[in-house]
């Protein structure tokens, strides 16, 4: 009658444990362990057409408009392009050109581009360049990555790679659709009449 007791308890501090471990584990390997999402959006082969859009009907145009001449000189990288590019200067000769390693670039995911002038190359206003990113809803790469500009809509990279995107970005102003659709040039005055602020 003893030992019975004694087994019965023994067989609730096991459970107890197992409970405990299987708990902590699941706990300490979430955050490393992607979880197979079956609706992850699968690896693009190009830019997010909703991503470009803001691009060349917001984000350029508005640049012109303030004394840019913007080229765009990087946008979708597939994972391979991203792992040649993160070798160099690393395994391979040449200078360190990215800190990203492959799948953790937005440019992998077709939500970024990389933008320079095309008179005064590097040597421009970045604090006025990144205020118009941000009223078109892209972010800078920031000191150290200045010409790089995209969009995570609140996701980290890797919930990127885990499948999920960012909602739809939509333009600031719809006179910037209306002027892209007929190849008139953006104006000072439109922006104006949208209510954008100065740069």
């Amino acid at each position: 009658m003893v030992y019975m007791r004694k087994t019965k308890r023994y067989v609730w501090l096991y459970a107890l444990i197992t409970v405990l471990v299987v708990a902590g584990a699941i706990k300490f390997f979430s955050g490393s362990v992607l979880i197979y999402n079956a609706n992850a959006a699968p690896l693009p082969t190009g830019e997010n057409p909703n991503f470009l859009r803001q691009v060349t009907q917001c984000f350029l145009p508005v640049a012109t408009i303030y004394g840019y001449d913007l080229r765009i000189t990087a946008e979708f990288r597939s994972i391979a392009e991203q792992e040649q590019i993160y070798d160099s200067g690393r395994t391979e000769d040449g200078h360190i050109v990215s800190e990203a390693p492959p799948g953790h670039s937005l440019h992998n995911y077709g939500y970024a581009v990389d933008v320079v002038d095309r008179e005064a190359g590097y040597d421009i206003d970045w604090d006025k360049l990144i205020a118009i990113g941000n009223y078109c809803s892209l972010e800078s790469g920031g000191v150290g990555d200045l010409p790089h500009f995209e969009y995570r809509g609140g996701l980290t990279t890797d919930q990127f790679a885990a499948g999920l995107r960012p909602p739809p970005l939509t333009l600031p102003c719809p006179v910037m659709a209306e002027r892209s659709a007929s190849t008139t040039p953006l104006t000072l005055a439109d922006l104006n009449a949208c209510g954008a602020p100065t740069f």
